[in-house]
C-alpha cells in the first residue's frame, strides 16, 4: 500500500469554483480520490467538473454550499452523508480576498464580511463536516491561512483578511488538540504568492508589482499551483499521519526576510 495515496478517500473541497480550490480539486481527483466540490456558483462548479473529467476521467460531485449559513453547511455536510457515508479530507479553502483600504476608512460590513467568510466559514464547516469525522473516528482537516496571518505585507492595507487568517491559524491550533481522541488531524496550509488562474491575470496586467515581488522571495520566483496540491494531497495522506496542529509554510522562503 502507498502511504503517500489518497486513492478511495472522500475529500470535500469548498471554494471549488476557482483559484486554490480548483487546484485542491483536481490535484485530489487526479490522485484517485472522490472529490467533492462546493461553492455558491454552481455553473462555475459544473465547468470544474467537467475540466476534471476530460483531463483524468474522474468525476465529482457537486453541491451549493454558503459558508455565512449554518443551514447551508449542514444540508452540505448531509449531502456527504447520503452520498458517501463518510468523510476523510476537507479541505477548507472558501474565503474573500483582501480589500486595501486602511483601517479608518473600511466599513463594518466589509470588515464583518471577510471575517464572517474566512473564519467563522470556516468554523462552520469544521463543526458540521467534522461531525461526520468523529462518527468515522478518522479524518483530515485541512484550512487555508496565509502568508499574511503572520507577514505584513509591505505597501497593503489588509488588516481584516490578515486578521481573519490568523484566526483560522488558531482555531486549526485548537481543533487539533481537542479532535485528535477522534483520529482526526488537523493542519493548515499557509500559502505565498501563487501563480493561480486568477493571479496570472494580475500578473499580467501588473508586470511591475510580478517583477518587484519576485525580489523579495528567496527562491526568486511565484509558486506553481501544482506544488500546493501536492502539498495538500501529502497531508491528508497517510504518510503524514503525525502531523497535527501545523501551520505549513508553502511561500519560496518569503517570510524569512
Amino acid at each position: 500500500m502507498n502511504p503517500f495515496g489518497v486513492s478511495g478517500k472522500t475529500v470535500v473541497v469548498t471554494g471549488a469554483r476557482q483559484g486554490l480550490g480548483k487546484v485542491f480539486a483536481q490535484s485530489f481527483a487526479e490522485a484517485g480520490a472522490e472529490v467533492f466540490l462546493m461553492a455558491r456558483n454552481v455553473p462555475a462548479l459544473e465547468a470544474v467538473a467537467a475540466e476534471i473529467a476530460e483531463k483524468s476521467g474522474a468525476k465529482c460531485r457537486i453541491h451549493p454550499i454558503d459558508v455565512l449559513s449554518e443551514t447551508s453547511v449542514a444540508a452540505a455536510a448531509d449531502y456527504v452523508r447520503t452520498m458517501a457515508g463518510r468523510l476523510d479530507v476537507l479541505i477548507n479553502n472558501a474565503a474573500v480576498g483582501r480589500g486595501n483600504a486602511p483601517l479608518q476608512d473600511a466599513t463594518l460590513e466589509e470588515w464583518n464580511l471577510t471575517m464572517g467568510t474566512n473564519s467563522t466559514g470556516t468554523f462552520l464547516c469544521m463543526k458540521h463536516f467534522g461531525r461526520i469525522m468523529i462518527e468515522g473516528q478518522s479524518g483530515c482537516i485541512i484550512n487555508l491561512t496565509s502568508l499574511a496571518e503572520r507577514v505584513v505585507l509591505q505597501g497593503t492595507c489588509t488588516g481584516a483578511y490578515d486578521v481573519s487568517k490568523a484566526a483560522i491559524a488558531c482555531l486549526t491550533r485548537c481543533m487539533a488538540a481537542e479532535w485528535a481522541k477522534y483520529n482526526i488531524r488537523v493542519n493548515s496550509i499557509s500559502p505565498g504568492l501563487f501563480l493561480t488562474d486568477i493571479n496570472r491575470d494580475f500578473v499580467d496586467a501588473h508586470p511591475g508589482f510580478y517583477n518587484e515581488s519576485k525580489s523579495r522571495i528567496p527562491r526568486g520566483r511565484w509558486g506553481e499551483p501544482k506544488e500546493i496540491g501536492a502539498l495538500a494531497v501529502f497531508l491528508a495522506s497517510d504518510a503524514a499521519d503525525y502531523i497535527t496542529g501545523a501551520d505549513m509554510h508553502i511561500d519560496g522562503g518569503y517570510a524569512l526576510w
